[in-house]
């Protein structure tokens, strides 16, 4: 059972490496491996350590073996959540909950040709988007809700999800509210999960499956600045770089003292480990903009905006408690969005080098899909515009022609 415990790992390890060619190949070397042998036992509990739904069904589809030995994840989530409690509030109204993934999906055949990063996500009423990486709001396309895109026989592979709060009630006083959310099974997937967010006034919300209402943990010395989830545990940092663990019994765990600075911190969850990201901002930018309107289009305003400065990265000890600067991220790469924030590694994302962060930049911008980005290197020490970085730049929008969405450029 042991060896057989192994081969299977070694298994599904190879159905999901990123140096893997296609799907079809895939199941071409299953068969030619003979893994439909495996024990059922071993496939279920295989199956149930996969949280990602792509995998689970490229996993199910392996074999009828493998398919009845495992069960589908659940392919809906509750999307309906009350609101935070309010004395204020003067009708009832919900929030509701959605989910995007971030996909890398590779050229085929391991062409010389880039990678490319999308987010797939669902309005309210079920239709597919596509959404830049490190934005919140879809692509404008008029093909958008009519694109095909076929992964069957691309390399493609699930890089991260994120989950938003929205108010669905246009008249309620939490009509503009959208938060980032983050989500986590509790234990098994038949205990529950758990929501985490930060509320409006700066404090942690927690919303527990089988509770009526979101709780707001009154626990607040300064702000919160970011929620994630790592190593199955709810974490969140305040704007002084506090950093505690969040239980379900409303507790908070301190895991890292401050680290003073900078003005907006980020959690990052990278494989084993836990990053924070600090960054700087200036204040004393100003940003000009044009007429709102036909009738004032001659006129200029001129807006005060915050940009970023410089960053700082940071690695969590756990053992010791602290986090502790780091000088380099070798070959990694973070990317810090409006609702999530990921790592990946440069020789994973096929471009040039590491070693930097990707960010969304707070500087007031109309079409903020296309600009307002930024790499921060920290070898450099200075941030540069993403046209200076092309092999960067050519992971985002518009797609490659091998993706064969033609007319959405």
């Amino acid at each position: 059972m042991d060896h057989s415990c192994a081969s299977s790992c070694r298994a599904f390890s190879f159905l999901t490496t990123k140096h893997f060619r296609s799907w079809s190949e895939i199941r071409k070397s299953a068969a030619m491996a003979d893994w439909s042998e495996l024990p059922k036992e071993l496939l279920r509990l295989i199956s149930e350590l996969i949280d990602s739904p792509f995998y689970l069904l490229r996993f199910r589809s392996v074999c009828s073996s493998w398919r009845s030995s495992s069960s589908p994840l659940p392919t809906h989530l509750p999307l309906k959540f009350p609101t935070f409690p309010s004395a204020t509030a003067a009708t009832p109204s919900i929030f509701s909950l959605s989910k995007r993934t971030l996909f890398l999906i590779n050229p085929p055949h391991q062409t010389p040709h880039r990678s490319w990063l999308i987010k797939i996500g669902q309005d309210t009423h079920g239709h597919t988007l596509l959404f830049h990486p490190l934005s919140r709001f879809p692509i404008k396309s008029n093909s958008n809700s009519n694109l095909i895109l076929n992964l069957i026989d691309l390399p493609v592979f699930d890089i991260e999800h994120e989950f938003i709060l929205a108010d669905t009630c246009p008249t309620s006083l939490n009509a503009l509210y959208m938060e980032k959310v983050v989500f986590s099974w509790l234990g098994s997937r038949k205990d529950g999960f758990a929501l985490l967010t930060i509320h409006i006034s700066g404090r942690l919300a927690l919303f527990r499956s089988g509770h009526p209402d979101w709780t707001i943990i009154p626990d607040m010395l300064t702000p919160y600045d970011d929620v994630c989830v790592h190593k199955g545990s709810l974490f969140a940092v305040d704007s002084t770089g506090r950093t505690v663990i969040v239980g379900l019994d409303l507790s908070l765990t301190p895991v890292a003292d401050p680290v003073f600075g900078g003005d907006k911190k980020f959690l990052v969850a990278c494989e084993s480990e836990l990053f924070l990201v600090d960054k700087y901002l200036s204040s004393d930018y100003l940003c000009e903009l044009g007429g709102f309107d036909d009738d004032d289009e001659d006129e200029i305003y001129e807006l005060g905006c915050e940009r970023a400065v410089r960053f700082e990265v940071y690695r969590l000890e756990e053992m010791e408690r602290r986090w502790v600067e780091v000088g380099s991220l070798g070959d990694r790469v973070l990317f810090l969005g409006d609702d999530c924030a990921f790592s990946a590694s440069a020789s994973d994302l096929g471009i040039d080098g590491g070693d930097c962060v990707v960010f969304r930049d707070d500087t007031f911008n109309v079409n903020a899909l296309e600009s307002g980005l930024g790499v921060f290197h920290l070898d450099k020490g200075r941030i540069s515009p993403l046209s200076d970085y092309p092999s960067i730049s050519k992971l985002f929008w518009p797609p490659p022609d091998w993706i064969g969405l033609h007319g959405l450029h």
